[in-house]
């Protein structure tokens, strides 16, 4: 996987859009905090399960993202067996370029 590059944060834009991903963040961390606990991971899984359940929403643009970051083909993403897509997404998750964007 490369880097994650200023023309990912627009397909990953446009893909938030398509799946209508509203998020309140102050409401998710009163949330976390109230239920005590590792925040980050709560916050985390809240919206790694937003994701999941939208993702039909945007199957064109995530695999148009995967193929872009990865350098596969797009028929070669849609292959992708879950633990490959899960992998990728932890990959990018964990990447230093991705964090440093959302800092």
């Amino acid at each position: 996987m490369r880097g994650f590059e200023l023309q990912d944060t627009f397909k990953l834009s446009e893909i938030i859009d398509v799946m209508d991903i509203q998020l309140d963040l102050n409401e998710m961390m009163d949330k976390a905090k109230a239920n005590k606990g590792k925040v980050q991971e709560k916050v985390g899984a809240h919206v790694a399960l937003l994701f999941i359940k939208k993702l039909h929403k945007a199957e064109k643009q995530v695999i148009e993202f995967v193929a872009g970051i990865t350098d596969e083909s797009e028929d070669v993403v849609r292959k992708y067996k879950p633990k490959q897509i899960l992998s990728f997404f932890t990959e990018l998750f964990n990447n230093e370029d991705f964090q440093d964007f959302f800092k």
